[in-house]
C-alpha cells in the first residue's frame, strides 16, 4: 500500500473543505475550521486559494458575532460546468449544468433510437450549439457525462446489454467516445442512465450526511432505479445493480438480455399506451391507470426498502411526470404502508434529470482538476 504523503493529505483537506462549502452554501472560516477540525493558518490558505480560483466569494461580514465580525463566504456553482447528455426514445436532450444542477443552456434534438454513426453525428452537432453558447458568455465547460438506456461498464466504455437502443450483445463504444474527446478536447463520461439520474437527484436535493442511502426510479420507456449507498453510487461487480425492470411476479415469467424484463414489459410508456387509450391519445393518468401501476410497482419499491433499509425515494421518468402529485401521493401511501421503518417518497427534482444526473456524474469526476 502507498503510504500518504503531503501532497494527498493536503488534497484531502482541500476536498473536505470544497464539500463542505458546496453543502453549507454559505460559511466562514472559523466555522471551517470548526467542521473540519483544521487550524486557522490551514483554513486560511484553502480558502485563499479556493478564492483565486473562484471556488469561493467573499461576501459581507456576518452580524451577531462578538468581537470583530467574521466574513461570510459563498460557494460558486459556476466555478465547474459540465455537458449532460440524455436520450429517451427519439429524443436527445444536451444541456450545460453548473454544479447546483442548474440547466444554464439546453438544446433538443431528433435522433434515431441506436448507438449508430448517425446518433454520434447529432449528438456533436448539439454539443457544437452548447460550445457556441458558451462562447457568447465567455465560458467553458469541463467534461461530458452521457446516459445510456442499458447495462453499462463505466470503466471499460461497454455497453453489455440493451434492448430499447438495440444492444443485445455487449458492443464496446470505446472508439465513439475517444472520437468525442478528440473532436471538443474534454473527457467523455458514460453511465446507466437512470444511475445519472439517480447522481443528480442526490446532490440537487443534498441529501443528509446522516442518511446517505437513496433510490431512484424512473418509469418511461423503460424502467430502472439507481441506488446510492452511504453516499455512493452502487453499480455492483458486473453493473448490473438497479435492472428493477426485470423484476417478476412469480417463476412463469422469462429473464433474457435479448429481451426487456416482466415488469418493464407490463408499466413501460408503450405498455400503458398499449393499456389505456387516454393514456396513449392524450397522456392522460387515469385513477384506473394510477391503480394498475401502483399495483404492480409498489411492492417492488417496498421489497428493496425492507431490504436494503432505503429511507429516500424519488420516482421520476415521463410517467410521473404526467401523472403529477396524485400518482406520487398514490405510490407514497402504498409504499408507505408496506415497509418497516418512515421512508420519504417524493417526484423529481425536474424534468431533466438525465440531463442534470449525466453532467454533474462527469463534474463529480472532475473535481480533483479545479482544486
Amino acid at each position: 500500500m502507498r503510504a500518504m504523503v503531503s501532497t494527498d493529505m493536503k488534497q484531502m483537506n482541500r476536498k473536505i473543505v470544497f464539500d463542505i462549502a458546496r453543502e453549507r452554501r454559505e460559511i466562514t472560516r472559523v466555522e471551517l475550521s470548526e467542521l473540519t477540525g483544521m487550524s486557522g493558518p490551514s483554513i486560511m490558505a484553502i480558502v485563499n486559494e479556493f478564492v483565486a480560483k473562484g471556488i469561493l466569494r467573499m461576501g459581507e461580514k456576518k452580524n451577531g458575532s462578538v468581537g470583530r465580525s467574521p466574513v461570510m463566504m459563498s460557494f460558486n456553482p459556476d466555478v465547474m460546468l459540465s455537458v449532460g447528455v440524455e436520450f429517451e426514445g427519439n429524443n436527445l436532450q444536451v444541456g450545460l449544468v453548473n454544479l447546483d444542477g442548474e440547466i444554464r443552456f439546453q438544446t433538443t434534438a431528433k435522433i434515431p433510437s441506436n448507438l449508430g454513426g448517425d446518433f454520434f453525428s447529432i449528438l456533436c452537432g448539439s454539443i457544437e450549439k452548447i460550445e457556441m453558447m458558451l462562447k457568447k458568455e465567455n465560458l467553458d465547460y469541463m467534461g461530458i457525462g452521457l446516459g445510456i438506456p442499458g447495462a453499462v461498464n463505466p470503466d471499460a466504455r461497454v455497453v453489455n446489454f440493451a434492448p430499447y437502443v438495440g444492444v443485445m450483445e455487449p458492443r464496446d463504444i470505446s472508439g465513439q467516445l475517444d472520437s468525442l474527446e478528440k473532436r471538443f478536447g474534454k473527457p467523455v463520461f458514460i453511465e446507466n442512465d437512470v444511475n445519472a439520474c439517480a447522481v443528480g437527484e442526490y446532490y440537487v436535493r443534498r441529501i443528509n450526511q446522516d442518511t446517505q442511502d437513496m433510490m431512484y426510479i424512473s418509469i418511461g420507456s423503460c424502467i430502472g432505479s439507481g441506488i446510492i449507498l452511504n453516499g455512493e453510487l452502487r453499480h455492483g461487480s458486473r453493473n448490473m445493480c438497479g435492472e428493477i425492470g426485470y423484476s417478476l411476479q412469480d417463476m412463469t415469467g422469462i429473464v433474457s438480455r435479448q429481451k426487456t424484463g416482466w415488469l418493464e414489459e407490463h408499466i413501460s410508456h408503450g405498455a400503458l399506451c398499449e393499456r389505456f387509450a387516454d393514456y396513449r391519445i392524450s397522456s392522460r393518468v387515469s385513477d384506473e391507470m394510477i391503480g394498475y401501476v401502483v399495483n404492480l410497482l409498489c411492492p417492488f419499491i417496498s421489497n428493496l426498502v425492507n431490504t436494503l433499509d432505503i429511507p429516500h425515494i424519488v420516482v421520476g421518468g415521463q410517467l410521473i411526470l404526467n401523472g403529477g402529485e396524485r400518482l406520487v401521493t398514490a405510490i407514497r401511501d402504498a409504499v408507505q404502508s408496506t415497509t418497516l421503518s418512515d421512508v420519504t417518497l417524493q417526484g423529481c427534482h425536474t424534468e431533466y434529470t438525465g440531463v442534470i444526473g449525466s453532467a454533474l456524474m462527469a463534474s463529480n469526476k472532475l473535481w480533483d482538476t479545479i482544486l
